[in-house]
């Protein structure tokens, strides 16, 4: 776990890392971008049905489709912990119908929305109505239906961009208990989306490296000159080259 300077505003990461070898892949980047003293995070080399019941967090990272369906890969997980048992597609109409409000129900890949879990569902999943606390969903599409995505080469740095921003959005307007302190997410795009732990751990870092400088030289980051903007573009090209 790093220490973080909470002045950067930014949550403290609960990374469920199942895949083999994603929390090394994840720790080596991090320590890369010396992120280790800016970015608080711990590694849980489990999955979202073995994570203790303890650990307690604000809000879950859907790799979702365009369309909010939460029906296949770690999607289905969290049906499974926040649809009421006996309602398994009750989460998936909840955050559409959020989504439709937003954007008329699509989200293009690299975009983030958060949705909000109804109260109504709390204690009522399979998991033994276990919820981590957690209150909203944030849905980051990596791709608009399930495919390889390796072709949307700086997608997962789009995409946790795009959380961040939403992140800070959120807690701008939040009363203090609504606020999003902390997340849990898997690696993105790295099952059906075919992306490599390398190239998702990498952009992750990268993205989040990006953040912590935008807020510690919002002179530079407030009025970019194309030196500085073609020199950002660079580093995350090199994020998907060999």
């Amino acid at each position: 776990m790093a220490a973080a300077d909470h002045l950067l505003d930014l949550p403290h990461i609960y990374l469920l890392a199942h895949d083999k070898g994603a929390g090394d892949t994840f720790r080596r980047h991090i320590e890369r971008e010396q992120l280790q003293d800016s970015v608080s995070y711990e590694i849980h080399e489990a999955s979202l049905s073995q994570l203790d019941p303890k650990i307690k967090f604000d809000l879950v990272v859907s790799p979702a489709n365009s369309y909010a369906r939460l029906d296949g890969g770690f999607d289905d997980a969290i049906s499974r912990a926040w649809s009421p048992s006996d309602d398994y597609l009750a989460l998936t109409r909840a955050v559409q119908a959020q989504l439709y409000d937003f954007s008329y129900g699509y989200l293009p890949p690299g975009q983030c929305y958060i949705a909000t879990i109804p109260t109504s569902f709390k204690g009522k999943g399979r998991y033994n109505g276990v919820d981590w606390g957690c209150k909203y969903i944030a849905l980051c599409p990596t791709m608009h239906t399930p495919q390889d995505v390796n072709w949307d080469r700086e997608v997962i740095y789009n995409c946790i961009w795009s959380l961040l921003v939403a992140i800070k959005r959120h807690n701008r307007s939040a009363v203090e208990d609504g606020k999003i302190n902390s997340i849990l997410m898997t690696p993105l795009a790295t099952g059906v989306g075919g992306v490599s732990l390398e190239r998702w751990a990498r952009q992750t870092a990268l993205a989040l490296k990006h953040a912590v400088d935008s807020k510690q030289n919002p002179e530079l980051w407030g009025s970019i000159d194309w030196v500085t903007a073609n020199q950002i573009a660079l580093r995350v090209s090199q994020t998907h080259q060999s």
